[in-house]
Formats: structure tokens, sequence, C-alpha cells
């Protein structure tokens, strides 16, 4: 027995030496053709603390980059069922940190995740120059939970201060003062969310919700209201969306699929 139990404590200490020496970089070369279209450049460090020079998530769609890219295993992940790690990184101005952990189950969370960006930074985003913006971006994600790949629960603020777009899609330039952009989002039931907009301070002040379904439902329900001295451009625009009311106020409903594109 005590032979077995001396076996045991050799192979945990083994294990333990692997975790926390073994270097990450060949490990992560071995599984780099897995996770493509993620791409990894210059990774360094070991698997219980390391770091990734340059990462790129190489979609057309939504194309990404971050840089700094770094991890430092978390232990007590262990006991919320998983394997977990506190994550930071840099980009688009700003940055971001807080705990990745996937369950042994295969379903993934992000917990006390916040982040900062520059809004101009997140042009390069878009799908051409559709619009400028400028002002401060930070935000919280209190929790996020993947299950079957799918979202099934989020919840989290984001906090754009001094925002302000600037756009020709609709031909002469719109630009369009916020103030400060409040997005709250709330989990209903059933995995759907409620996303609170709302902003004051600025030319155009917005109050309402987006409501969105697990099957990519979705319906708006806006009230925009324009300040008295809000450029003539902005108010053309809000004029051919919507008819306004009696107080000077424009409502905006609508309800849709994204996946299907309505």
């Amino acid at each position: 027995m005590r032979v077995v139990r001396l076996i045991l404590l050799g192979l945990l200490a083994y294990l333990v030496s692997v975790f926390f020496l073994f270097p990450a970089a060949p490990l992560i070369e071995r599984f780099k053709p897995n996770i493509k279209p993620v791409e990894l450049a210059g990774v360094s460090g070991k698997l219980f603390n390391g770091t990734v020079a340059n990462v790129k998530y190489a979609d057309d769609l939504l194309p990404l980059e971050f840089t700094n890219v770094a991890w430092k295993a978390a232990p007590g992940a262990l006991l919320k069922g998983g394997m977990g790690a506190n994550v930071s990184y840099q980009g688009y101005g700003g940055g971001g940190e807080g705990q990745v952990q996937r369950k042994w189950n295969g379903n993934m969370s992000v917990s006390d995740f916040v982040f900062d960006a520059d809004s101009k930074e997140l042009e390069v985003l878009l799908p051409g120059p559709v619009a400028e913006f400028s002002g401060k971006i930070n935000g919280q994600l209190d929790t996020v939970l993947l299950a079957n790949n799918l979202l099934e629960k989020m919840q989290g603020r984001l906090v754009w201060d001094q925002a302000n777009i600037v756009t020709r899609i609709y031909g002469p330039e719109i630009t369009a003062n916020l103030g400060q952009f409040n997005i709250d989002i709330e989990p209903q039931d059933n995995a759907t969310h409620k996303v609170v907009l709302k902003s004051q301070g600025g030319d155009l002040s917005i109050d309402g919700t987006v409501t969105m379904a697990a099957n990519g439902d979705y319906r708006t329900d806006l009230l925009l209201t324009p300040a008295a001295n809000a450029p003539q451009p902005l108010l053309q625009t809000l004029q051919r969306l919507t008819r306004p009311d009696g107080g000077g106020r424009y409502v905006i409903k609508h309800s849709g699929n994204i996946n299907q594109g309505t």
C-alpha cells in the first residue's frame, strides 16, 4: 500500500512539474492547425504562466487582433468543475483582463472581465469607411456563458464617454454627439437577453431596449430625442426614418431575425 502511495505521489509531482515548468510554445505549436482561423505568433513562457505576442482572429466578417495576450492558470477553477486562467491583453487603444474557464462538459465561461478601448481604433472593424468615432469606451462583463457553442447567458455594461459618430452613409456628412452612451446587457429567461440603451448630454438622447432571443429574433423599441440645437442633417435623417410625435421625439420599433438579415 505504501508503494502505491509513493507511486501516486511521484506521478502527482511529475504532473505538477510539467504544468509549472513545461514550455508553452511546443504544445501550442502542435494545436495551431486545430484553432483556425485564430493565428498565434510569439509564444513564450510556461503552461502555467505565459504570453502570446500577437493573436489574430482571421475572419472576413469580424477580423480581430490583440497583442501581449497573457495568461496565468487559476487553480481555483478546479473547484468549479473545470480548468481556468486569468488572462489579459492589449489592443484597440486599450486592454482588458478577466478569468476564462472551460468546464469538463465543454461549456466555457468568462467572469469579472473589464476592458477599455479608444473608439477611433475600432473603425478598422467596420465593413468599409462608413463611419468615424471618437470617445473612450469602458466595459465590464460580469458573466458570459457559452453552452454547446451557443450564448446562454451574458451580463455586463459598456460606457462610451464623449461618444461621437460621423457618417456619410446617407450622402451628406452627419454628426451625432451622443454624450455619454450606456449599454446594459441583462439576461432573461430561455437564453433571451435585454439590451438597455441610454444616452444623455449630447445632440441626441436615446432611451430604449433591444430584446434578443437565442434563435436570432430581436425586437427594438427606441425613443430618440434631439436636442434643441441638434444639427439639421441629423434631424433630416431622423425624419427619413420615422415621423416625430407631438413632442418632437422619434419612436423606432422594429422586429426581425439577425440570422435571416431582417
